[in-house]
């Protein structure tokens, strides 16, 4: 197939890149290399079946010409920092749910019937059963989860609406090689800073979990290749749940340090929007054969050797 890869040199996008071109397929990336980089496509430049095509999502132009004889469009690409949403109300509505609008009206435009979106495990808010089903309803406490929330609400109708056939994956944050944001990032570069002190938000009680990359890029891969449903929907995350105080002692373990004294700012420190217990229900996916290979732990600790030796902080 051809397949365009929104947000493709991204952390996410750029593994579902390798994964796509390694089974045969054209793939075209369009990115605007806002977060995305280069550097995680590049040893794909030399090879007939890729193309980068680095532009915008609002480019309506650029993007209804780049989804000519698109038969599947992978969507990633998203304002994805979820805090700034508390200052900047317009940021996720414009890129996430504005952009995912523009996608799905060129996949019309040019008749392209698949998409599979990324969405995120904020669209259920401070969920009160855990692990949290997909049946949970939405209770976003982010305008990234609503906007996420309404970006599928919007694929399910054109998908309804044209006969499309759509595949959501409600994530929780995945770890692993070209991780370019989050906890392990800011811990690190708190600890570059100061060795020895450590000022950390809440008071390391949140519960979380985390995914290694590559198996959530082969749980839509099971997926997309099991399930011929018009709408398909999957948690994807992790059995295990851990706390972000456990996180937080595994970085400072891979990295090496010793003797560093943690300053928990307490639960008024947390930043609005954040969920205190984030823990998906995998049951579907099990039930079509997708296994776990990487714990949590060997996730964060992996994550946070690669960040060490091949990003400067």
């Amino acid at each position: 197939m051809k397949c365009l890869v929104t947000g493709g040199a991204g952390f996410i996008g750029s593994h579902i890149v390798d994964r796509l071109l390694v089974e045969g397929n054209k793939v075209v990336v369009y990115d605007n290399l806002s977060t995305g980089k280069e550097e995680f496509v590049k040893h794909h430049f030399g090879d007939r079946n890729f193309k980068l095509v680095i532009a915008d999502l609002k480019d309506v132009n650029m993007l209804n010409e780049t989804m000519k004889e698109i038969n599947f469009v992978y969507h990633l690409a998203a304002h994805a920092d979820v805090r700034s949403g508390l200052n900047d109300h317009l940021i996720d509505h414009e890129q996430n749910l504005e952009m995912t609008q523009n996608v799905l009206e060129a996949m019309c435009k040019n008749g392209v019937k698949n998409i599979m979106f990324s969405s995120t495990s904020s669209v259920y808010g401070d969920a009160t059963i855990h692990p949290t089903p997909e049946t949970y309803p939405f209770e976003p406490t982010s305008l990234y989860g609503a906007t996420k929330a309404a970006c599928e609400s919007y694929i399910r109708t054109y998908a309804s609406y044209y006969g499309m056939r759509s595949y959501i994956f409600r994530f929780v944050s995945f770890t692993g090689e070209r991780y370019t944001h989050g906890i392990v990032f800011d811990v690190l570069k708190k600890l570059k800073n100061n060795s020895t002190g450590l000022e950390l938000y809440s008071d390391g009680t949140p519960r979380k979990s985390s995914l290694y990359v590559k198996d959530g890029v082969e749980a839509i891969f099971k997926v997309i290749a099991e399930s011929n449903d018009q709408f398909n929907l999957y948690n994807i995350g992790h059995d295990e749940v851990t706390t972000v105080e456990k996180i937080v002692d595994w970085i400072i373990e891979a990295g090496g340090y010793k003797n560093v004294n943690k300053n928990w700012l307490g639960k008024t420190s947390n930043w609005k929007g954040d969920n205190e217990f984030v823990h998906l229900a995998n049951d579907k996916l099990k039930s079509i054969g997708w296994k776990l290979t990487m714990s949590i732990e060997d996730g964060i600790k992996k994550t946070a050797k690669y960040i060490l030796d091949n990003v400067t902080l």
